[in-house]
C-alpha cells in the first residue's frame, strides 16, 4: 500500500480525537481499532453508538479510498449486535464487496478482542474522478 495514501488517512482529525488507529490498509480492505474510553460511554454505561459508528466509518473510508480514487459515502446502514464496554478494544474491518467505476459496496464488522460481533454495517460510496492525493 502506498505510504502517502496511508499518511493521508492518518490526517483525519476526528479519528485522532477518538484515538482510532489505522492498523492495515490494502486494496479494498482496511482494519482500524479504538479503545473505548469513559468519555465514549452512553447513559447505560456502554459504548455510545456514535463512537462505534465512527470506528466503522473510518474503516469504511480507508477501504473505499484505498484504490487512490476519491470515494465518498452515500449511505451506511448499521446494526448494533452487542455492547462495547469501557477499556475494551474494538476492531473494525471493512471489506469491498463490489467495485465499479462509480460505486462501491462495503461490509464493515466491528468486533471486540474476544471476536464478539459488536456491530455490522454496510456502506456504499460514490467514486469521484479526483484522486485522493
Amino acid at each position: 500500500m502506498d505510504q502517502k495514501l496511508i499518511s493521508k488517512f492518518q490526517e483525519d482529525s476526528f479519528a485522532k480525537l477518538l484515538g482510532i488507529e489505522i492498523e492495515k490498509v490494502e486494496d479494498g480492505f482496511a482494519q482500524v481499532s479504538m479503545n473505548v474510553k469513559s468519555e465514549m460511554l452512553n447513559f447505560h454505561g456502554t459504548a455510545n453508538g456514535g463512537a462505534v459508528f465512527s470506528l466503522a466509518d473510518v474503516a469504511f473510508a480507508c477501504a473505499s479510498n484505498s484504490h487512490g480514487q476519491t470515494a465518498v459515502g452515500i449511505t451506511v446502514n448499521i446494526h448494533y449486535m452487542n455492547a462495547g464496554f469501557e477499556n475494551e478494544r474494538l476492531i473494525a474491518t471493512a471489506t469491498e464487496d463490489t467495485k465499479s467505476s462509480r460505486l462501491g459496496l462495503y461490509r464493515i464488522e466491528v468486533k471486540n478482542e474476544k471476536e464478539d460481533l459488536v456491530a455490522l454495517a454496510e456502506g456504499m460510496v460514490y467514486r469521484k474522478k479526483e484522486q485522493v492525493i
